[in-house]
């Protein structure tokens, strides 16, 4: 111990100078590198500031550069209108048109003078009558430019087609001692949860007419997405799901009297289509 303590003060004397220039250098960056660093991070904020000032000045020009012309006053406009009648008005007089004014609304002319020949049309201005004719150029008729009978076209509805839906759990009826208890109340004594004739639009599937039948009625409904079969899957309607009457109960459903096998809600339907869905206690065997 006494032989390294020896040597660590050796060492100590040896290397007095350079370490203490290598202490001297440790607390000369221990100041100066935060110094720097906030100079930089100063620096670079002034820039961010600059350049978020330049950007601002841009797009207030841009927008500047943007707005529309100030309209005139309606005042002109109104002006303006009341000139091109009286000039209207003067013309009229002067070459004895008997329609008053130049607008294309419906006029009638007011004459005046010892003219016989009437300034309706249909007539030929001027063939009959004598003397001068000094007719006003005072028009009763409106100045518009006539009425446009086009109205906007409404997009047209889908075009709405109509099938029968059923949903029915006549098989239940005959296998009650496997229902699950509780739920003998949600089978109707004749096994029609429902039944009537529905509205749907093209490319609409079996299983969108039951979901919107179902929700039109307030039955409840439970379906999932099946994977294997990249369908809609029901599980249950009015309560009563698959398992509920025996292992192998369950819902199904036809179109036409054919049990299709795919998803309800892969093929669309058409009109007049019969769809039927049906509660099964055998896997469909007893349908």
């Amino acid at each position: 111990m006494e032989q390294n303590g020896s040597k660590f003060k050796d060492f100590i004397s040896r290397h007095r100078r350079a370490l203490f220039s290598l202490v001297l250098c440790v607390a000369v960056a221990a100041v100066f590198i935060p110094t720097l660093y906030r100079s930089q991070v100063d620096e670079l904020a002034r820039e961010a500031a600059e350049l978020s000032n330049t950007e601002d000045v841009q797009t207030t020009e841009e927008e500047n550069a943007g707005d529309p012309q100030e309209e005139e006053p309606e005042e002109n406009t109104e002006e303006t209108e009341a000139e091109t009648e009286e000039s209207g008005s003067a013309e009229s007089a002067v070459s004895g048109d008997p329609t008053g004014s130049g607008s294309q609304g419906q006029t009638s002319a007011s004459g005046s003078g010892s003219s016989s020949g009437s300034g309706s049309s249909g007539s030929d201005p001027g063939s009959s009558g004598s003397g001068s004719s000094s007719g006003s150029g005072s028009s009763s008729g409106t100045g518009s430019s006539g009425s446009d009978d086009t109205t906007p076209s409404t997009p047209s509805e889908p075009e709405q087609y109509t099938c029968y839906l059923e949903v029915e759990c006549h098989t239940i009826l005959n296998n009650m001692d496997d229902l699950t208890e509780g739920k003998e109340h949600l089978v109707p004594s004749g096994g029609v949860i429902y039944s009537n004739y529905v509205k749907f639009t093209q490319g609409q599937s079996a299983y969108d007419v039951l979901r919107a039948a179902m929700q039109a009625a307030g039955i409840q409904m439970d379906a999932e997405y099946n994977s294997l079969y990249d369908s809609a899957y029901i599980r249950g309607i009015n309560n009563l799901y698959e398992f509920d009457c025996g292992p192998y109960s369950g819902w199904m459903y036809s179109i036409n009297g054919t049990y299709p096998n795919y998803g309800a809600s892969v093929i669309p339907l058409s009109d007049g289509d019969r769809v039927i869905f049906s509660y099964t206690c055998d896997l469909g065997r007893d349908l």
